[in-house]
């Protein structure tokens, strides 16, 4: 996770904007991680699902260790910065396209 992180942050940098939009970027990731959370604890309560201890950190709420916590808060987080990151590229090459084509 730290790696995807890692990768994806210099995104912000080509006009992701998602991170100077913390309000944002908090409505469009923190409602699915909560469904999903939900959904693990749901899972762990009903022993469908389970942790390992051995591959934890061994700090959890609720039966919901903070590498699950981590995982659907970064994931969507770095997938958010993708695609921003993208969106945000094509409408320069667009507009670049449409200037140029106009100095025709």
């Amino acid at each position: 996770m730290a790696g995807c992180l890692l990768v994806v942050l210099p995104l912000e940098c080509l006009g992701a904007r998602v991170l100077r939009e913390p309000g944002r970027t908090a409505a469009a990731v923190l409602p699915v991680a909560l469904l999903f959370l939900v959904w693990d604890a749901v899972a762990v309560w009903a022993g469908v699902w389970s942790f390992n201890p051995r591959y934890t950190l061994g700090v959890s709420l609720t039966g919901i260790v903070l590498e699950e916590f981590l995982f659907f808060l970064i994931i969507p987080l770095c997938a958010l910065l993708t695609y921003q990151s993208v969106e945000a590229l094509t409408l320069r090459a667009r507009r670049t396209r449409g200037d140029a084509e106009a100095h025709r």
